[in-house]
C-alpha cells in the first residue's frame, strides 16, 4: 500500500515567480533583460508552459537571491503532480481483477485505504503488489497461483492467496536479519523446541528473535478466508529466507509442526525467489521430507519405541506425558502425534493440547 500522503495539487514554478517579481516591483521585461532571455521564455515559464531547467533556476538564484534548490523542487513537484494526473486517466479500472480481489477485507485490515473510488483503489492494489500494470500482475504471481489452483481438494481463491503472500513478504521485509547460517539456523530450531513449553502469548516473540539472528525473517500473518493455507516459505533477498505461517487449526501441535516443517524448507535450499505453499492436498517430494523432518525432529520414532517398550507395548496417557518431559516439548505435540499415527484415538490425549486464539498468539493483532 502507498503510505506517502501526496497531494492532489501542485503549484507551478511560474506562480512564484510572478508573486515574486510583483512583490519586487520587476516587470517581465526587466526579469528577462537582467536574465538575458527572450520575453517569450519568461512568460512561458509564469504560464507553466516552459520547464523550468536547473540552469534557470540558477539564474533567478543570481537575479531574486531565492536558492535554486527550491525553484528546482517546485518544478520537480508540478511536473510529477502532471504525469501523475496523466497516469491517473490513463489508468484503465479492471473490473473483473478488482472483483478476484478481497477488496474489502484488505480495506478493513488495514492494507489497503478505505475508498470506494474504483481509480483509486485500482492505484492503490497495484502499489500494493508493487506492479505496474495488471499484465505485471500476472507475470510476478501467475507462478504459485498456478501451482495453488492444481490442488483438486480445494474450493479456493487463488488471488486471495496472493494478497496474503503479498502481505507477509512486506512484514517479512522489515525484520532486520543477520546474513543466513545454517549451523546457526539449525541451534536456533533446537532451542525453539523448548519454547514449544511456554505460554502462547511468548511463541512468537521468540521465534523472531531466534530466526532473525541467523537470517530467516519470520512473520505469523492469520490466513484470509477460502486460501486453505497453514505456511509458506521463500527467500526474499540472498542471504534472507521468510517463514510465514497462520496458525490454523489453533493447537499447539499443529502449530508447532507446521513451523518446524517450513523450516525445513529453509534447510533444504531450494526456495530461490519463488514461493513454497503447503496447503491442503499438496504432495510432492519437498512436502514429503519436510513432513518427515518435522516429525522426527520433534519426537524421534525411535523414542516413541523406547517408551512403548517401556509400558509393554502400550502407550498410555501418562507415558506420553513422560514422553514430552524427556523430549522437553509441549505435551500437545506429543498427542498430535500419537493421534496422527493412530496409537491413541482421536479423543485421547486431548487434555495435553493447548489450544489459543490468533488474539492470544499474536497480542494486538487482528485476526483475519
Amino acid at each position: 500500500m502507498n503510505t506517502t500522503f501526496t497531494p492532489d495539487y501542485a503549484a507551478p514554478p511560474g506562480d512564484m515567480l510572478a508573486e515574486t517579481i510583483e512583490y519586487l516591483g520587476i516587470t517581465q521585461t526587466e526579469l528577462a533583460r537582467r536574465m538575458d532571455r527572450p520575453i517569450k521564455t519568461i512568460n512561458e515559464i509564469i504560464q507553466g508552459k516552459a520547464a523550468l531547467t536547473a540552469d534557470t533556476s540558477l539564474e533567478l538564484e543570481r537575479v531574486l537571491g531565492i536558492p535554486a534548490h527550491l525553484w528546482n523542487g517546485m518544478e520537480s513537484n508540478y511536473r510529477e503532480h502532471l504525469a501523475r494526473q496523466r497516469a491517473a486517466e490513463r489508468l484503465e479500472v479492471d473490473e473483473a481483477w478488482l472483483g478476484s480481489l478481497p477488496v474489502s477485507k484488505m480495506q478493513k485490515l488495514g492494507w489497503l485505504p478505505t475508498t470506494k473510488d474504483k481509480r483509486q483503489v485500482m492505484e492503490e492494489m497495484l502499489c500494493f503488489f508493487g506492479c505496474a500494470n495488471v499484465n505485471g500482475w500476472r507475470e510476478q504471481w501467475g507462478g504459485p497461483l498456478a501451482a495453488f489452483r492444481k490442488s483438486p481438494k480445494l474450493q479456493s481463491e487463488p488471488e486471495t492467496l496472493a494478497a496474503w503472500l503479498r502481505k507477509a513478504e512486506m512484514e517479512g521485509r522489515k525484520q532486520q536479519c543477520a546474513p543466513y547460517e545454517e549451523a546457526a539456523f539449525l541451534k536456533a530450531l533446537t532451542r525453539l523446541k523448548k519454547v514449544t513449553t511456554l505460554p502462547v502469548g511468548e511463541w512468537v516473540a521468540a521465534i523472531q528473535e531466534e530466526c532473525n539472528a541467523c537470517g530467516v525473517a519470520y512473520v505469523l500473518l492469520p490466513e484470509l478466508p477460502k486460501t486453505h493455507v497453514s505456511g509458506a516459505a521463500r527467500q526474499i533477498t540472498d542471504d534472507v529466507a521468510l517463514i510465514v505461517q497462520t496458525g490454523r487449526y489453533k493447537d499447539d501441535g499443529h502449530f508447532w509442526f507446521t513451523f518446524f516443517h517450513e523450516a525445513r524448507h529453509v534447510l533444504q535450499g531450494k526456495l530461490k525467489r519463488e514461493w513454497l505453499v503447503e496447503y491442503e492436498g499438496r504432495e510432492d517430494a519437498l512436502e514429503t521430507d519436510a513432513n518427515q523432518y518435522a516429525r522426527e525432529f520433534l519426537i524421534p520414532t525411535d523414542e516413541i519405541r523406547k517408551i512403548r517398550d517401556k509400558c509393554g507395548g502400550k502407550m498410555t496417557a501418562t507415558a506420553g506425558k513422560e514422553l514430552a518431559d524427556k523430549l522437553g516439548i509441549s505435551g500437545g505435540i506429543v498427542a498430535g502425534r500419537l493421534q496422527y499415527d493412530r496409537i491413541w484415538l482421536p479423543f485421547v490425549g486431548n487434555n495435553m493440547k493447548t489450544r489459543y486464539t490468533i488474539e492470544e498468539l499474536v497480542p494486538n493483532e487482528t485476526a483475519a
